[in-house]
């Protein structure tokens, strides 16, 4: 059975938390993980040829693969960047695991 892992670069760790606390609250995902980033580098503002740099956190969100794309609103009304990362990837796991997200999420 495959579940799907939203991924969410934000700009905290408290800002990670506050999505993903919004999202498990309305139970839209059945658990999350922050995982800190040490540095991200990229061009901005975009064709400007100037590299910026941050740091900040990962969000994974757990979720089912008919939920993922439902989510994406409202992270990005949560989310401080006009332009939020926000991923999706669906991974194959045990089926009891897929039964406990399925049984955490609204129906």
């Amino acid at each position: 059975m495959k579940i799907t892992w939203v991924l969410i670069n934000c700009n905290s760790r408290g800002e990670a938390d506050r999505i993903g606390s919004v999202l498990l609250l309305k139970r839209n995902v059945a658990c999350y993980d922050i995982i800190l980033r040490s540095k991200a580098a990229y061009f901005w503002p975009p064709r400007s040829g100037k590299i910026e740099t941050a740091k900040g956190a990962l969000l994974i969100a757990v979720t089912l693969p008919s939920l993922a794309s439902k989510l994406v609103p409202l992270i990005t009304k949560l989310h401080s960047d006009k332009l939020p990362f926000i991923g999706k990837l669906r991974i194959e796991v045990t089926s009891e695991y897929a039964r406990w997200v399925q049984g955490e999420l609204k129906k």
